[in-house]
């Protein structure tokens, strides 16, 4: 850590004048004083320094040749993951985090590899997000799957060529990968790592097209009102499909969402319930294809619209519902003892993509309770 402190203060005189710090106010979350809304625990778990609340079921994957540490930077975090072995690794995944609640900024990958002719060369990846709320993983890692989200399939790779504005200092290690917004490919950056042969969180700076300290401050400061905005939206990740999800009237969201899933065979389709960063009911547990669990009906009846996904899970019956007024109803027999509609949500409606991926089944006095 103290290495670390050094390269910061080293970077700040010594970097051309094109280059910005990415992380300019960098400090340890696991140092006294850091005044960190969030700590990496003993077991390796992302925790609410208040509530003790996890940000995953699953921790980090830690052993002697990989390691997590957790960084802020202002009013964002950083969680670093370096891998020690031959083919060496650095991820860090730019977040931030307010009373349970996370949206992913970005992350930056750097890998190793060896060429034949060449030798070792750093190469990666540059993944920057959409706005959208990032719900907590199940049955993965928090830095799996918040990656997952932002890069999807993203490969690393060394781009050729670099802007003829950006000049690099002799000492130092300097790198360009390609860039994904949102998942999509978009052109490439440049970043230097002053005095230093490998990628080192303290010495990352902006060479070109990429987002450096002042621009995150900038972007920070607008987050707020996006959490605000879509903090009810939805319980699915940004990389799952929605098949359902709308804010009920009791302040919770009720969720269907969905992987890969194309037949009811296929991926994955899971119900959540609850509120972004605090999920209080998942189905199935950890994420399964639907077959045998989840099933659409079409209940519409004269003029009358209603499409239902529905699943039991013991003597409970669930009912997702979209009609003129979408709603949530919850049986237990043949006795309804929940019921609450849905509020004002872009995706109070069944996807159609949802009548390919389950079963379907034919109405039944159930169905209208």
């Amino acid at each position: 850590m103290l290495k670390r402190r050094l390269l910061a203060a080293l970077l700040l005189v010594s970097l051309p004048a094109a280059a910005e710090p990415v992380f300019p106010s960098l400090k340890s979350c696991g140092q006294a004083g850091s005044d960190c809304a969030l700590v990496l625990d003993a077991n390796n778990y992302l925790v609410d320094a208040n509530s003790g609340d996890k940000l995953s079921d699953t921790a980090e994957s830690v052993g002697a040749m990989n390691s997590f540490e957790l960084y802020r930077d202002g009013d964002r975090y950083i969680l670093e993951n370096e891998n020690f072995s031959q083919a060496k690794s650095r991820r860090w995944l730019i977040f931030d985090y307010d009373n349970g609640r996370v949206a992913l900024e970005g992350a930056y990958v750097f890998s190793m590899d060896i060429n034949p002719g060449m030798g070792p060369y750093w190469h990666g990846y540059d993944c920057r997000a959409d706005t959208k709320l990032f719900a907590r993983p199940s049955d993965d890692s928090f830095s799996d799957a918040a990656l997952r989200a932002l890069c999807g399939d993203a490969e690393g790779m060394v781009v050729s060529g670099q802007s003829s504005s950006v000049t690099a200092p002799a000492k130092g290690l300097t790198v360009s990968v390609p860039v994904y917004k949102a998942r999509i490919r978009a052109g490439s950056a440049t970043y230097l790592f002053a005095g230093s042969e490998e990628p080192e969180i303290a010495t990352l700076a902006c060479l070109s097209n990429c987002v450096s300290g002042t621009q995150w401050q900038e972007r920070v400061a607008v987050q707020p009102a996006l959490l605000t905005d879509e903090q009810n939206e939805t319980l699915c990740s940004a990389d799952e499909d929605i098949y359902f999800s709308c804010p009920l009237t009791g302040g919770k969201t009720v969720s269907v969402c969905a992987w890969g899933n194309n037949k009811p065979t296929a991926g994955s389709v899971q119900y959540r319930y609850g509120m972004p960063g605090k999920i209080e009911m998942l189905y199935p547990q950890n994420r399964a294809a639907p077959k045998d669990k989840f099933f659409v009906v079409n209940a519409s009846e004269g003029s009358v619209n209603l499409n239902i996904i529905k699943f039991k899970k013991g003597p409970y019956t669930y009912l997702v519902n979209q009609a003129f007024v979408s709603f949530l109803t919850v049986l237990k027999g043949d006795k309804v003892i929940f019921r609450q509609s849905c509020g004002a949500g872009r995706h109070a409606f069944i996807s159609r993509a949802a009548m390919q991926g389950m079963e379907s089944r034919p109405k039944s006095a159930e169905d209208f309770r």
